[in-house]
């Protein structure tokens, strides 16, 4: 019996003590004023990484979570959770839902996407169709990173993730 590769979930705030041979994704995008995609991104993980394949590494996903500390939902301790963990990803997953209309833009995931497109960390990227700034995201990163494939499904950019850190040529680090 083949035995398969494990999965595992590091939310904010928890301690993230890596495994040996363990991959790391980061889950960025939308987390305010949209779906609670990260619950589908995890389940496609969970089912894709351990199918059809000899690679049998664990996979850590590393998934913020919306903690509110004060009036405003910042939390000091939330952001450098995140910068820390996003410095560890092997891969950053983006991904911007369509949701809220009153309020989509998500800046944060926009910043992050910007910083790591500008310094060249392999990423794979997916905007779903009803996003309002889909525009924006495209055109920029068609100026930084002419070539990258942006998906319009959550499932499309989970299997590029994969796909990137299974064969290890690191194909989204940078132009073609």
């Amino acid at each position: 019996m083949m035995k398969t590769a494990q999965v595992r979930v590091v939310e904010s705030m928890e301690e993230y003590l890596p495994r040996a041979g363990e991959r790391r994704i980061f889950l960025a995008g939308g987390m305010h004023n949209c779906p609670d995609w990260r619950h589908d991104a995890i389940s496609a993980f969970r089912r894709t990484w351990s199918a059809g394949t000899a690679d049998r590494r664990p996979l850590a996903l590393l998934s913020p979570r919306r903690v509110i500390s004060g009036p405003s939902g910042f939390n000091e301790a939330m952001v450098a959770w995140e910068h820390r963990h996003l410095a560890l990803a092997d891969l950053v997953l983006f991904w911007f839902p369509s949701g809220n209309e009153a309020r989509p833009e998500q800046p944060i995931a926009l910043y992050e996407l910007g910083a790591a497109a500008a310094t060249g960390r392999v990423i794979a990227v997916g905007v779903e169709g009803g996003y309002r700034r889909r525009p924006d995201v495209l055109a920029q990163l068609r100026c930084a990173r002419p070539g990258l494939p942006v998906h319009s499904d959550l499932l499309s950019t989970v299997s590029t993730a994969v796909e990137a850190l299974r064969d290890g040529s690191r194909p989204l680090r940078s132009a073609s």
